[in-house]
């Protein structure tokens, strides 16, 4: 697997193998946080989905088998190497089709926006100059003027969908934006555009809520009304804003999970669906866990924060770490329980939060967003290698949108790198997961491998319906520092297969045995997690079934549990969704170039 850590900006791709080293060059993690290394996860996605109705391009990928792990980046195999690549252009709005709702049928309404008169004349957008920043406020802490401000704007915006249905400005037509660009109503290249899983997913939604916030300040006459963001990467923000829970306001969505947002409940940041029975406080000290994990030790280099390219016929599905946790765990928690029922009837498919068609449904959704927008900038301010890309087939990459005066435009995406020059700064807040390593250990001592049965007799595995330990070898032993900064220590499991339709998550240790409690994440023999999302299928497709290899960089884990010196190991695997449906066919350790 290539390096997507290299120190050079040429980059063909993360995806092909190379015999590459970074002898030369420290690792991302001896570059910041007081010199100390951190443990970098990788994680590779071989896909089997065999669409035989589906008119996929030679040497292309289809982008329905999902693999999200907290490791980030993953490497795909067959993939067109970028330099022979074309950055995704605007969509063709005459291409627009049907939506289709994930695991469910097609969208009831059509999600695609009013045409422009002529779509071969619509021009790249400019950002206009500003006298003052508008300040984005974190949502817990804005006073009632601002919320009266907040309602009244999106009042005005819903109104629209009364008094001119087809107003690109209204609420409608604003939360259409992300169903057509999510749900599959643009096809590009032959194959439907899909903004999430990849390096598209930062820079599209900033693009979004920067003219959904300028359109908000336009109806109602102020031009430094700013959207708020959740803060849930702090512990005060952990809960819904209790603004969006009054009902009557037009803040407020019947469609959500009202059990598990009652009574401002603590979320969890790792949630796939199902309660954790914990604490409040255990479960803030998990998602600072989480964002630790996420921000700092998982995402030292550009590739692995942002996700997988994403250009013109090479449609590789591979998100980066804030969009695969917190990102989609929080709308998950905030959508109602697919398969209940929906207030005023019908069966729910996630709806608002939880589906993508609809998630824009729910003003939430924009706050939600505009923290996923604040950690672009609080990942680049750690330092190290932390960066935007400098690839041109994401620079260049464009988007569709109309304005707050209803003019159509093309942006790109160079054009979305720095929050001052667009006209907008966030209101500080500490980052207190910055600090927040795992340091407790659930063993005091080593396992006793000897008493666990060998990898060989575990694997293969029919199925992994309970917690499972075994032993394992590794290559080398007592690594010099050199060494480890040449080559990273995988931990790969080979031939993951499971129904893609389905949520799924299995978790990762090291030194423990299968009575590891998996409801406390703050443990430094935590190694990482397996989860995938269910997919969108057409109606013709009869094959779900993934097959995937996962990977994780376990030298630091080592290191902090004084096993470097130790020739075989203790691993556990905890399934916490969906786990008697996965098989594995196999696991071993390597040395592998970061």
């Amino acid at each position: 697997m290539a390096s997507v850590c290299n120190s050079t900006t040429t980059l063909k791709t993360p995806f092909t193998s190379s015999t590459s080293s970074l002898a030369s060059t420290p690792k991302p993690g001896q570059l910041f946080l007081h010199g100390k290394r951190n443990q970098t996860f990788k994680v590779s996605c071989k896909v089997s989905n065999n669409d035989q109705n589906q008119n996929v391009e030679t040497n292309s990928v289809d982008r329905r088998n999902v693999l999200l792990g907290l490791g980030g980046l993953y490497g795909v195999a067959n993939a067109i190497p970028l330099a022979s690549a074309t950055p995704i252009p605007s969509p063709d709005l005459k291409s627009c089709g049907r939506a289709i709702i994930s695991e469910g049928p097609p969208v009831p309404y059509s999600c695609c926006p009013p045409k422009p008169d002529d779509l071969d004349k619509v021009p790249y957008y400019r950002i206009p100059s500003t006298s003052k920043l508008r300040v984005r406020q974190p949502a817990h802490a804005v006073d009632e003027e601002y919320i009266a401000k907040y309602n009244l704007a999106i009042s005005k915006m819903r109104e629209l969908d009364k008094t001119d249905p087809s107003n690109p400005l209204g609420f409608k037509q604003q939360a259409n934006i992300h169903c057509a660009y999510c749900n599959g109503a643009y096809i590009i290249g032959g194959k439907e555009l899909q903004v999430h899983n990849s390096w598209l997913f930062f820079p599209f939604h900033r693009w979004y809520l920067y003219f959904y916030e300028r359109i908000l300040g336009t109806l109602i006459d102020d031009p430094t009304f700013a959207l708020p963001y959740w803060n849930w990467d702090h512990p005060k923000g952990m809960r819904l804003p209790p603004m969006f829970s009054r009902k009557g306001t037009a803040l407020y969505d019947e469609r959500r999970n009202q059990t598990a947002i009652a009574n401002g409940a603590v979320m969890d940041l790792g949630s796939y669906g199902d309660e954790v029975q914990t604490t409040e406080l255990q479960k803030m000290t998990n998602n600072l866990t989480l964002m630790y994990r996420q921000m700092v030790t998982n995402a030292p280099c550009p590739l692995l924060f942002f996700g997988a390219p994403y250009v013109l016929g090479n449609n590789v599905e591979a998100p980066g770490t804030i969009e695969n946790i917190p990102h989609i765990p929080v709308h998950i928690w905030v959508g109602t329980v697919r398969g209940s029922t929906l207030p005023g009837g019908g069966t729910s498919y996630g709806e608002d939060m939880g589906n993508f068609y609809s998630a824009g449904l729910d003003p939430v959704f924009y706050c939600h967003h505009g923290n996923v927008d604040r950690m672009w900038n609080e990942w680049k301010a750690i330092g190290g290698k932390r960066r935007d890309l400098s690839e041109k087939d994401w620079l260049n990459s464009e988007f569709f949108f109309y304005d707050e005066h209803k003019n159509p435009y093309r942006v790109k995406v160079r054009d979305c790198l720095d929050t001052k020059t667009m006209g907008y700064d966030f209101a500080p807040m500490p980052t207190p997961w910055r600090n927040f390593k795992p340091k407790r250990k659930t063993t005091s001592g080593k396992v006793n491998t000897a008493a666990l049965p060998p990898a060989s007799q575990v694997f293969p595995l029919a199925k992994m319906d309970k917690n499972i330990s075994f032993s394992i070898d590794r290559p080398a032993t007592s690594r010099t520092q050199q060494d480890k900064n040449e080559q990273e220590e995988m931990l790969t499991f080979t031939g993951i297969k499971y129904d893609n339709r389905q949520y799924i998550r299995f978790d990762v240790y090291l030194n423990v045995d299968k009575n590891v409690n998996p409801d406390e994440l703050d443990k430094a023999e935590f190694a990482g997690s397996y989860t995938s999302l269910p997919h969108v299928h057409r109606a013709n497709e009869t094959e779900h079934t993934a097959n995937v290899t996962f990977q994780l960089a376990i030298t630091e884990l080592l290191e902090d549990m004084s096993l470097e010196d130790e020739k075989t190991i203790a691993v556990t695997l905890v399934p916490r969704k969906g786990g008697e449906g996965i098989s594995v066919e196999g696991v071993k350790i390597d040395l592998a170039a970061c």
